[in-house]
């Protein structure tokens, strides 16, 4: 790098000197971006692809709410049918516009070599409005048994507007240095212009770099990445769940004794409703005769101390009468 662009020094300062002793006019309006040697201006500021979420428009300097999000999903399958799960896959990708980025197939399959499983890799990239459509169609499938799927999320919408921001910097400072080298006019001070020019190279050789960048990410936002592995097999893998842990069956049981609660509180009230009219005739007929009872009670015990009183009537005038004797 650093020999290139010497040699891209030295070529401009023998050009220079000999517009000098030629005592040629320098053309005011020319753009150094047009001389030879130099490399194509970019003038792009945000990536460069079409479709999906691939450019946020910038207002006043700040991102809008175009978010940018890599969607990557790794998942496992198994099909006793190599060759149609196989179609279906490629069909399913070509209905939703993907493609197939990278692939690798190993074995013979069953039929021509005794225990030689086929086995295919597959790096899948599908539009990432499209995903959630197309894995559904692959789980839908019955000839298709996925065993896994791992799916992630990799928000990159900061990273992505500092990097605009910064090439927008760039950009601006790439318009300033061509200005300053197009109205450079004294010739005897050779050695600043070639440091502006030399500052100017740096400057696009990053916005270059910067541009790739924007233009990758708009690739991985844009369309979604799947790598998906086919196994074939003869019977089905069986799929054992894990025995449950302490606090699991400790929080099953808990939610299994709320659910019943609840469903106890339901199947009562449900009852007691059924039941009200019974329970409103049982409770009139029993209060009534309770207080029936409880009248003759009351009427007994009013009998009983009258009763009372005269037999101590009696008896405190038969004590009187034996004491006057």
């Amino acid at each position: 790098m650093k020999t290139n662009r010497t040699l891209r020094i030295l070529a401009l300062t023998v050009a220079l000197l000999m517009a000098i002793l030629s005592l040629a006019a320098c053309d005011s309006g020319a753009s150094l971006d047009s001389a030879p040697g130099m490399p194509p201006a970019d003038n792009n500021t945000a990536g460069g692809m079409e479709g999906g979420d691939s450019a946020g428009s910038i207002v006043n300097g700040q991102p809008t709410d175009n978010r940018k999000i890599i969607r990557t999903v790794t998942m496992t399958c198994e099909t006793k049918a190599y060759d149609d799960a196989v179609t279906l896959i490629m069909n399913t990708l070509n209905t939703h516009s993907g493609y197939v980025e990278a692939s690798n197939v190993t074995g013979t399959g069953y039929e021509n070599v005794k225990n030689s499983a086929r086995r295919a890799t597959y790096t899948l990239r599908v539009p990432a409005e499209n995903l959630d459509t197309f894995l559904e169609t692959l789980r839908t499938n019955e000839g298709i048994r996925i065993l896994s799927q791992n799916a992630t999320s990799d928000e990159i919408t900061a990273t992505y507007y500092d990097t605009v921001s910064r090439l927008e910097t760039l950009n601006a400072e790439k318009a300033s240095l061509t200005a300053m080298l197009e109205g450079f006019t004294d010739y005897s001070d050779i050695s600043n212009m070639l440091k502006v020019q030399e500052r100017l190279y740096d400057v696009i050789e990053e916005i270059e770099a910067l541009q790739t960048k924007l233009n990758l990410y708009d690739g991985r936002v844009a369309m979604s990445t799947v790598h998906l592995t086919l196994n074939e097999v003869i019977v089905y893998t069986e799929v054992v769940e894990p025995d449950p842990t302490f606090g699991q069956r400790i929080g099953e049981a808990f939610r299994e004794s709320w659910a019943d609660f609840g469903e106890g509180c339901q199947d009562f009230a449900v009852w007691f409703v059924e039941a009200f009219p019974t329970i409103l005739v049982l409770v009139v007929i029993h209060g009534s005769i309770f207080l029936f009872i409880f009248a003759l009670v009351k009427r007994s015990r009013k009998k009983q101390a009258a009763r009372n009183a005269a037999i101590a009537a009696a008896r405190a005038a038969r004590e009187n009468t034996m004491g006057n004797k």
